[in-house]
């Protein structure tokens, strides 16, 4: 059964907001707490934010992977869009200590890397949603 039109463009733009959310958590946040140290107990988001990122970008990217592919047809956007799933995944349980990383900001470098494809996955799922 086809999707109609406005949910996956919908779900398109909740990934793409969620993606940018998740990299101004894990890049601006941590610069405005290395510059302004005090600002970090004012600053601080509750340990559950990564696990709720999640959350909601899993629905948003399957929704907008699947209304695409029956679009386009092209899978490539729908695995761009499983490996970051996976990568935030990855920076969430790296964040919670679940595995031990042999670098402190693994799970920022993972998350970012995460939010970097899924966005990426959104763009172009959207381009080629829309051409022509």
């Amino acid at each position: 059964m086809p999707l109609p039109a406005a949910h996956p463009r919908l779900a398109d733009l909740a990934g793409l907001a969620l993606s940018a959310t998740c990299l101004l958590h894990c890049l601006a946040l941590p610069m405005l707490l290395l510059l302004a140290p005090a600002l970090g107990h004012w600053i601080a988001l509750p340990e559950w934010t990564h696990a709720a990122i999640l959350t909601l970008a899993l629905p948003a990217a399957f929704v907008a992977m699947r209304g695409g592919w029956a679009r386009h047809q092209r899978s490539a956007p729908g695995v761009v869009a499983v490996i970051g799933l996976v990568l935030l995944a990855a920076g969430l349980v790296a964040h919670e200590g679940w595995i031990a990383t042999a670098n402190a900001s693994a799970d920022t470098l993972l998350t970012t890397l995460g939010a970097l494809g899924l966005a990426a996955a959104h763009l172009a799922n959207w381009r080629l949603s829309h051409k022509g």
